[in-house]
């Protein structure tokens, strides 16, 4: 059909970054893929792709069009994974991505007995702190903490995750010990993803703007930073349970903590989910619900 010529080309063209590498990609001609190209943006009534003699890039229009395309052909293959997954073992790549103590802790321990049931699936797990576009970057699964926002994802909660307020021993008597989150403006305050820490104030949820001379989007290093009597942290209280329990840190202002945060499973909406996606978001659910 007509409506499909072209289009293996430009994907392609946008993958490999050149016109030769997708032509030696498809087996075919350099003059082939142009004049494909040619001919597709001018049944679009629109140019694609600004071609110099360096190198190609994607015009708006070209950019929206390569989403567009990626989001077919993937449906495509989840349509037909989906209808070979439920005839027959799953198999096949789920790529994920987390970030923190939680994800590398306690859900890939979870990932690595999912794989030991269905060895045929492969998993590629991205530690990365940055909010990957799911969509747009092909990602199938990805572990977030917070509160999740309306959007076009699915978000299912995996279980709770309660904040506190800590310190050490050593700054709390150099420095005094706050009695409400008003006075935390008077303190070191060691910042991780935001310099506004929410509490219960009277009934209200209220953000306090606090401040530090240390900043960091990684948890375990804002705990370290703290053990070495630098600062209050505002962390998740299971990550500093063990050294509540040994002594090494304090909570502090607990009657003020708000606990609407969780640990999410996060997904883009589809109409068909590949078998094995499934699989492992059924999987998660159940094990975090029960532990």
């Amino acid at each position: 059909m007509l409506v499909w010529q072209g289009l293996e080309e430009f994907f392609q063209v946008v993958e490999q970054g050149s016109f030769t590498k997708a032509a030696k990609e498809l087996d075919v001609s350099t003059s082939h893929i142009s004049r494909q190209l040619t001919q597709l943006e001018s049944r679009l009534g629109t140019r694609l792709i600004n071609r110099t003699t360096r190198k190609i890039s994607l015009t708006d229009a070209g950019h929206q069009y390569i989403i567009s395309l990626k989001n077919i052909r993937q449906a495509l293959s989840d349509a037909t994974d989906h209808l070979q997954g439920t005839q027959q073992a799953p198999q096949g790549l789920i790529r994920i991505t987390g970030a923190g103590d939680f994800v590398s802790k306690q859900v890939a321990p979870v990932l690595a007995q999912f794989m030991k049931r269905y060895p045929q699936v492969s998993i590629e797990m991205n530690f990365s702190a940055r909010n990957v576009n799911l969509i747009e970057e092909g990602v199938d699964l990805a572990i977030r903490f917070g509160r999740m926002q309306d959007s076009n994802l699915i978000a299912r909660p995996l279980c709770a995750r309660h904040m506190s307020l800590v310190a050490t021993p050593t700054y709390l008597n150099d420095h005094g010990i706050p009695t409400t989150p008003e006075d935390l403006i008077k303190y070191n305050c060691l910042v991780a993803i935001t310099n506004r820490w929410r509490f219960n104030i009277d009934g209200k949820i209220k953000e306090i703007k606090v401040q530090g001379n240390w900043r960091s989007n990684n948890p375990d290093a804002i705990k370290q930073a703290c053990m070495t009597d630098l600062g209050i942290a505002y962390l998740a209280k299971d990550l500093v349970q063990p050294q509540v329990d040994s002594g090494q840190l304090v909570y502090l202002l607990d009657d003020y903590q708000v606990n609407d945060n969780a640990n999410w499973l996060v997904y883009p909406k589809k109409d068909l989910i590949p078998h094995r996606v499934r699989l492992l978001i059924d999987f998660l659910l159940v094990h975090f619900s029960e532990n």
